[in-house]
């Protein structure tokens, strides 16, 4: 019940942050025109100057994803990327309310520069759902009739519509809600990512100008519009989200091509429009396919920043295009051109899906799954990085139901308990796909992973976990993480069961009133086996590559325990330090790398700095 209502409040909190970028870039985009005369500057001059802030989003989120990944940490969770956005609307609804009053126009552009490095703090709050972008269309819908109805005071409509996106906000930065988890599919691919956000965000930046004329010259009647085509796009992606729910598990690939050749088509129409509500149509048409296009059913809401980055990167690209446009080809041949990416770049990518090999191949490891039984496990393409050593590139690799694998390298390091801390959802992957069971797991917490049931992980050189209980659980004894492997059973069940446990592993008795940081390596490598074969879960993941962890690989007590989990259908996946021995007949090696540096590593045995 409570992994549901934490899933519930997710889901809430997504909806609230779609709608409310809608309608800070619906307030922006629809008075951008307008602001002109307010903040001191000329129409198309803050045209460019959102121009500039998209580019500045896009570099930002490059660079802390990239730090990111250099120090291999977690992402910012949803209350930072939500207390980012929420200054983010502070900053750009006071913008074009302070900037009068001060009479110059830098003090808008100042603010707003400030507003757009923030925004790239704030990509986490995007999810590749139709339900996010229904949201978020919606709000941009909402933001447009504000400015039609605020023609006259454009500044007061924008500052509306992002004051009302911070409100929408708060209730993210305040509430502590459980992190959605690492993401479990790379997602779409950036180039698909870059040419969807060329071909959404160039269509609506040429609209502005390219067949209405001059929006000022028009007033509110210029921002109607947009305002049409955001409402029709978020009806449509509404149905397209009770159409996905009916047809949920279906091959998605074809879907994704057949939308991009719709955006590439409804980007034309815009280009050949000549009456507004032509333009309202065609670009209608063009939001629906775009959000059509970016979503990958298989891999709801990654946290990937990568395809989001990518489409921010694209979109002010294609906007630089349009408004450079004249010099080799007129407007309407650009955004024409601008509106080919994302047919071509889905049909690259479907072609490469369809050429890559199949996930259940282990012939990187000179192996076969084993024939145990299903797969639970199912890892392709997967990309770790971990500090001082060189990058896991491209691992792919099965475990069976009932079956022990064992997770080795030839390199000095941690890289194969980093590879373990990705699958278990508390470190980033760089790229990749990964499946339990078959079904993509990139929403579901540490927590929720231990409350279902889908995955244990046992790290006994981290003091700061109880067993195989996620980090930070309340667990303040020995008996209270046994306790805690027994709550899913039912107390006249866990009455049962909690005996036979304590006669299996008498030191659980003997210490059950001590913290579970007292205990040894090995009491804790036990005590999580133990509550493992409590819960028995789908996946277990033992990380033994910790300083003195190694020789609990070939402990005949932990072995015993690892058969008994494995008998009862959970599949195993241990990593041991490198030359390390172990009593399994499936060993796995990770892919090293050529160059000076591996060399120098196999030469030294130490990590680089």
């Amino acid at each position: 019940m409570a992994s549901l209502t934490s899933e519930l409040v997710g889901q809430r909190s997504d909806l609230s942050a779609g709608a409310a970028v809608g309608l800070v870039g619906g307030a922006y985009l629809t008075s951008a025109p307008l602001l002109g005369g307010p903040v001191g500057m000329p129409g198309e001059a803050v045209r460019y100057l959102l121009l500039t802030g998209l580019l500045l989003a896009g570099t930002v989120g490059a660079v802390l994803r990239w730090r990111r990944n250099l120090r291999a940490d977690r992402a910012p969770g949803r209350a930072a990327a939500a207390g980012c956005g929420v200054a983010v609307c502070v900053l750009a609804g006071a913008a074009p309310l302070i900037a009068p009053r001060f009479g110059s126009a830098m003090v808008f552009a100042l603010l707003l520069v400030v507003a757009a490095a923030l925004a790239g703090g704030s990509l986490g709050l995007y999810r590749p759902e139709h339900s996010w972008h229904a949201a978020c269309l919606a709000g941009a819908a909402a933001a447009g009739g504000a400015t039609v109805l605020l023609a006259q005071r454009p500044q007061v409509a924008c500052a509306l519509g992002c004051g009302l996106a911070a409100v929408l906000l708060l209730p993210g930065c305040v509430r502590a809600e459980p992190d959605g988890g690492r993401e479990g599919y790379a997602g779409w691919s950036r180039w698909t990512a870059g040419a969807v956000g060329a071909a959404v965000f160039g269509s609506v930046f040429a609209g502005q100008s390219l067949v209405v004329f001059r929006w000022e010259l028009l007033g509110g009647a210029g921002a109607r519009p947009f305002a049409y085509a955001a409402l029709l796009a978020a009806a449509s992606t509404c149905g397209l989200a009770v159409a996905a729910r009916r047809r949920a598990g279906a091959d998605s690939g074809p879907r994704g091509v057949l939308f991009a050749s719709g955006l590439t088509a409804a980007v034309a129409a815009c280009a050949s429009a000549a009456r507004p509500w032509q333009l309202t149509l065609a670009l209608a048409a063009a939001l629906t396919c775009g959000s059509a296009a970016a979503v990958r059913p298989e891999s709801p809401g990654p946290r990937d920043s990568g395809p989001t980055v990518a489409a921010l990167l694209g979109g002010a690209t294609a906007m630089t295009a349009v408004a450079l446009s004249g010099h080799l080809l007129d407007g309407p041949d650009t955004l024409t051109a601008v509106g080919l990416a994302p047919a071509l770049a889905a049909s690259a990518a479907l072609v490469l899906r369809r050429r890559s090999p199949a996930p259940e191949a282990s012939r990187a490891f000179g192996g076969a799954a084993g024939g145990v039984g299903t797969a639970v496990l199912e890892v392709r393409g997967l990309g770790v990085r971990e500090p001082g050593a060189p990058a896991v590139r491209r691992l792919g690799v099965t475990v069976a139901a009932g079956e022990i694998a064992y997770l080795t390298d030839t390199l000095p390091g941690r890289r194969a308990g980093a590879v373990l801390a990705v699958l278990g959802g508390l470190r980033r992957a760089d790229a990749g796909a990964w499946r339990l069971r078959g079904h993509d797991v990139s929403r579901v917490g540490e927590w929720s992973r231990w409350d279902l049931r889908i995955s244990a992980l046992v790290d006994p050189a981290d003091t700061g976990r109880s067993g195989a209980l996620p980090r930070g659980h309340p667990a303040a004894s020995v008996a209270d993480a046994v306790a805690a492997a027994t709550a899913h059973l039912g107390p006249r069940r866990a009455a049962e069961v909690t005996p036979g446990a304590l006669a299996a592993f008498p030191f659980l008795g003997a210490k059950g009133q001590d913290t579970c940081a007292r205990l040894g390596l090995e009491e804790r490598c036990l005590l999580g086996l133990a509550q493992t074969l409590i819960a028995q879960p789908a996946l277990l993941l033992l990380d033994l590559t910790g300083p003195g962890c190694g020789p609990l690989a070939a402990e005949p007590a932990v072995t015993a325990v690892l058969r008994h989990i494995t008998d009862r259908g959970t599949a195993v996946l241990v990593a041991v330090p490198p030359g390390q021995a172990v009593p399994g007949p499936r060993r796995l090696v990770l892919p090293a790398p050529g160059g000076s540096r591996a060399v120098l590593l196999r030469r030294t045995g130490k990590a680089m700095p």
